[in-house]
């Protein structure tokens, strides 16, 4: 792929992790759960360079695999092919910058 391409799609994932996430805090709201505008945006993002991160790395196959961030706490959900790719995800996400901690949701087919 051209890297105009990959700009664009990454450009789009992004939105996308940011309209899903304050549908979230939409709902957060609601269930008298509040969050400063700051800590929205900064969960977006974390979610949304985990998400890529996932993306750009060989081993994991990140369409399998949901990212939520709730103030610096990421939860991983989804299911992948091996222990190995499951703990792969893990590290990838708790080497993110802003991430404090990582949930595990995880499960391996079969």
């Amino acid at each position: 792929m051209n890297r105009s391409l990959i700009g664009f799609l990454v450009a789009l994932g992004v939105v996308g992790m940011i309209s899903l996430g304050c549908s979230r805090e939409a709902s957060r709201a609601q269930a008298g759960e509040t969050r400063s505008v700051p800590e929205v945006v900064s969960d977006a993002a974390t979610t949304a360079s985990v998400k890529i991160s996932l993306v750009f790395e060989r081993g994991v196959k990140a369409t399998d695999i949901n990212v939520d961030t709730d103030r610096g706490t990421v939860t991983l959900i989804g299911e992948v092919g091996s222990e190995a790719e499951r703990q792969l995800a893990v590290k990838v996400a708790e080497d993110v910058e802003g991430v404090k901690e990582v949930v595990n949701r995880i499960h391996i087919r079969g």
